[in-house]
C-alpha cells in the first residue's frame, strides 16, 4: 500500500483546491481514501482508479438531480461514451499506427523521458501505445469508460488511469512535457475553453496536441453527407443507447455499400483513383468492421459535437501563444504547438 500511497499523494491533487491529498485505507476496506486537508473533500479509489470528481459532476453522472445544466449535459457525453467503449473494448493491431497518424508530426523519439497526459482517454488505445515510449502516462476520463482503459493498460506499470474532469484536472499546474487530448474537446460544451485550461497543466518548452473534427469548407459529397447526419442526429440523440447500439449496424454496412466498397473497386482503376481519393470514410478499408460500427455509434449517440474549419483551429493555437505550431489535415485537424517557455497569464 505504500507504494500506491506514494504515487497518488506525489502525482494528483484535489481538483476544487489544488490542495495535497492524504491516503487512507479504512479497516473495513481494501480500497483507499483520498482526502484533501484544505477544503475536506474526499475521493474513492475503485478498482485501482482514483474517482476524482467533484461533487457536482458525481451527482450528475448518478442523475440525482443535484446537478447543473452543465454538469447534466458533460455527464450525459460521459455516459454516451462510457456506454460505447465497455461495448467496444478491443485493441486491434491497426491503434499503433492510429497512434502514430494522430501523433504527427512526433515520432517514438520524441516520447522518450516525457511525463504524458491523455486528456479524454476513452478505452485507453493511445494510452497504451503513449505508455510503450513515454516515462509516465496519466490517463483522465470522466465516465465509466476508465474501467475498459485500466483493463486495456494493466500491463503497463507506467500507465496510471483516473477518472477526472478535463475542466479539473487533479494535477500540479505546469507538471506535464506533453498533453494530448484526440477527439474530446469538440464533443464538449465549450472547446476552446477546455483547450485552454489543459494548458495551464502543460510544463513551459512542453507541447500539446488536439484533433477536432472538420467542417467541410465548400460544397462536396462530404457536406451533404454531414448535414444528412447532423439532421438525424438530432433525433437519435434523444433515444436510448442501446436503440442508437443497433442502428450503427446498418449504418455501417450503408457506409461499407456505398463508400468503403466503391473505393476499394474504383482505386484498381487507374483513371478513377483521383475519385475514389475524394470518397467519405475511405478509411475504413483497413480495418475492422466493427470499428466502423463503434463511430457510427460515436456519431449519432453523443450529444454535443463542434466542427472547425483549419482556419479555426489555427485561431485557438494563435490565440493561446503557443510557438512552432501547426495545423495538419488527418480525418480532422491535428492542432499541435509548443508552450513558451516564459510565463503564460491564464484566466482564473
Amino acid at each position: 500500500m505504500r507504494k500506491l500511497e506514494d504515487v497518488l499523494t506525489g502525482n494528483l491533487r484535489c481538483p476544487s483546491c489544488s490542495g495535497r491529498l492524504e491516503v487512507s485505507v479504512p479497516a473495513e476496506n481494501t480500497e483507499a481514501q483520498l482526502s484533501c486537508a484544505s477544503c475536506q473533500l474526499s475521493f474513492s479509489v475503485k478498482n485501482g482508479i482514483p474517482r476524482m470528481l467533484l461533487p457536482s459532476i458525481r451527482s450528475a453522472l448518478q442523475d440525482d438531480g443535484f446537478a447543473t445544466a452543465f454538469d447534466a449535459k458533460q455527464a450525459k457525453t460521459a455516459l454516451s461514451f462510457g456506454y460505447e467503449w465497455q461495448r467496444f473494448p478491443e485493441m486491434y493491431e491497426h491503434w499503433e499506427k492510429q497512434f502514430f497518424d494522430y501523433m504527427q508530426p512526433h515520432n517514438t523519439d520524441f516520447f522518450t523521458g516525457k511525463r504524458v497526459l491523455d486528456a479524454g482517454c476513452g478505452n485507453g488505445r493511445f494510452a497504451y501505445y503513449a505508455g510503450q515510449y513515454a516515462r509516465e502516462v496519466w490517463a483522465i476520463d470522466l465516465g465509466p469508460a476508465v474501467e475498459v482503459a485500466r483493463t486495456n493498460t494493466a500491463s503497463l506499470k507506467n500507465v496510471h488511469v483516473v477518472q477526472a474532469d478535463l475542466h479539473h484536472p487533479p494535477f500540479p499546474l505546469e507538471s506535464f512535457d506533453f498533453i494530448y487530448s484526440i477527439g474530446v474537446l469538440h464533443h464538449l460544451p465549450n472547446p476552446e475553453a477546455a483547450f485552454q485550461n489543459l494548458l495551464r497543466y502543460l510544463k513551459p518548452g512542453g507541447v500539446i496536441q488536439i484533433y477536432l473534427y472538420w467542417q467541410p469548407e465548400r460544397r462536396s459529397i462530404k457536406s451533404f453527407l454531414l448535414s444528412a447526419v447532423n439532421g438525424f442526429r438530432n433525433l437519435t440523440t434523444r433515444l436510448p443507447h442501446a436503440v442508437v447500439h443497433a442502428f450503427a449496424y446498418p449504418s455501417a454496412l450503408a457506409a461499407y455499400l456505398f463508400f468503403v466498397w466503391p473505393y476499394l473497386i474504383m482505386k484498381r482503376v487507374p483513371v478513377l483513383r483521383s475519385f475514389a481519393d475524394n470518397l467519405p470514410m475511405k478509411q475504413y478499408a483497413v480495418l475492422p468492421f466493427r470499428v466502423c460500427v463503434n463511430d457510427q455509434l460515436d456519431r449519432f449517440s453523443a450529444p454535443i459535437e463542434n466542427r472547425y474549419t483549419k482556419t479555426e483551429v489555427e485561431a485557438w493555437l494563435t490565440s493561446a501563444g503557443l510557438k512552432k505550431s501547426q495545423v495538419i489535415a488527418n480525418f480532422g485537424w491535428l492542432g499541435t504547438g509548443q508552450k513558451p517557455e516564459t510565463p503564460m497569464h491564464f484566466a482564473s
